[in-house]
């Protein structure tokens, strides 16, 4: 578009939204799925755009053994963009800690906030009760490994409670739109997608995945999402992620 012989200058471009997010990872902020400090349990990706606009969060939720019990549970909300209402990557304000102890028990052993309390049988997430479960069975027929022979690790647990939990981890509709505009379109929303490992040095413009996300969110064309890339998000491709 001219006006009055100038251009229009185009608000943002796929190489502005890679060159953030290698920003952030080269500062730590943006999302490495083994944290050596943060069990991983499960993740979210959503985008968000307009001509003007663009905002993408990642959702990581985990345990963080340095918070212990439910001060370690978490979902941490990677927020990037143009429109956001803090420094992209992470920040204080954008975690989400949505469970408690029901009226029974406490949840976890009260020394180490490290594994479930033998004798809890609920637990509270998002202000609902929900059943504990201690059958060792259940969590090896979902292809969970438990470290010890008399305990269940608060990680092992959260991970049984995956996938039928999973949308009450995630943020809610209104927990996203206090931290990006209410009015900015969502554009791709998964739960199944191909990590750059950055642990391992590989930056998001080198990752297929964010290479075709930066394009959809400059151009509005979902199409151009097209991963081959086999996903590698879930928490069983992160081994060292809580082991440090």
């Amino acid at each position: 578009m001219n006006i009055f012989g100038f251009k229009k200058k185009q608000e943002y471009s796929s190489k502005d939204i890679l060159k953030q997010l290698d920003n952030c990872a080269e500062d730590f902020t943006f999302p490495m799925l083994d944290n050596g400090y943060v069990y991983p349990v499960h993740s979210k990706l959503s985008a968000y755009r307009d001509e003007k606009r663009w905002a993408l969060i990642i959702e990581v939720i985990g345990f963080n053994y340095r918070g212990g019990g439910h001060n370690g549970i978490s979902n941490c909300l990677h927020i990037f963009g143009n429109c956001i209402k803090t420094k992209p990557g992470t920040d204080n304000d954008n975690f989400l800690y949505l469970t408690d102890d029901s009226s029974e028990h406490s949840t976890f052993d009260e020394e180490y906030l490290e594994s479930l309390n033998p004798e809890t049988k609920t637990m509270i997430l998002r202000d609902n009760e929900i059943t504990v479960n201690h059958n060792r069975e259940f969590y090896l027929k979902k292809g969970i490994e438990l470290e010890e022979d008399n305990k269940i690790f608060v990680w092992e647990f959260l991970r049984g409670l995956e996938p039928e939990y999973n949308e009450q981890f995630e943020a809610t509709e209104k927990e996203i739109r206090e931290r990006i505009p209410a009015d900015l379109p969502k554009i791709i929303e998964s739960t199944e997608w191909n990590h750059p490992d950055c642990a391992d040095s590989e930056i998001p413009s080198k990752n297929q995945t964010f290479k075709q996300i930066a394009k959809v969110l400059e151009t509005g064309q979902a199409e151009f999402y097209k991963p081959s890339e086999k996903p590698n998000n879930h928490w069983k491709n992160w081994p060292d992620g809580g082991t440090l």
